[in-house]
């Protein structure tokens, strides 16, 4: 029978900035089809700019309507966009972000499917420019990545991290910008991801 594997996420997830325009998710398909031909399909229903409330209200109807064996999520850099230099934070506060992050973990309990959810890779600070009214903190992405983390390690789901090795690569070579991988780093990912997963039974 064939296995139906799920990604939401957001644009990193979809593959945004990828000069090949495959995106991680299509060349993990990639991967995994040359090892097992014919028995997996790939549905990748991330949007780019969606924060994880915006994951969660659309998680009921995306993935409540297709039968998934395993559903991968990587959602949440676009939560952290702050003012440069404020300690306010824009978009969600922590209690926000655990409350929404328990409900889309809840809606996809319901769809039976085995769930890997990927912490936030690096953001590279200098690359936002003088004018940007807004920018990311990898000391939030850290602080974000022990959140999630906590809460799959409660609920038993299993938790991908990466963090600490992304941070001491060469990221100004695998990223195209400040947030987002390029081809190079698209392929590192991918490859990390099949190797985790086929590590661990999920393939």
């Amino acid at each position: 029978m064939v296995k139906n594997i799920g990604m939401i996420g957001d644009s990193i997830a979809h593959g945004y900035y990828d000069e090949q325009n495959l995106g991680y998710f299509a060349r993990l398909a990639q991967k995994i089809l040359s090892h097992h031909v014919g028995e997996y399909v790939f549905n990748n229903m991330s949007q780019s700019g969606d924060n994880v409330a915006d994951a969660t209200n659309r998680a009921f109807s995306e993935t409540l309507s297709r039968n998934f064996d395993l559903i991968l999520v990587n959602i949440g850099i676009n939560d952290l966009r702050r003012r440069k230099d404020s300690d306010l934070q824009l978009d969600f506060s922590e209690g926000a972000r655990k409350m929404y992050w328990n409900k889309l973990l809840d809606i996809l309990a319901l769809t039976k499917a085995n769930i890997v959810v990927l912490d936030l890779i690096p953001v590279v600070e200098e690359r936002y420019t003088e004018q940007a009214s807004l920018i990311r903190y990898n000391s939030d992405v850290e602080r974000y990545n022990e959140i999630i983390k906590e809460i799959c390690d409660s609920r038993n789901i299993a938790f991908f991290s990466r963090y600490n090795l992304w941070k001491n690569r060469k990221l100004k070579e695998l990223y195209k910008d400040a947030t987002h991988p390029n081809a190079k780093g698209h392929q590192i990912m991918s490859d990390e991801i099949y190797d985790y997963l086929t590590a661990n039974g999920f393939i």
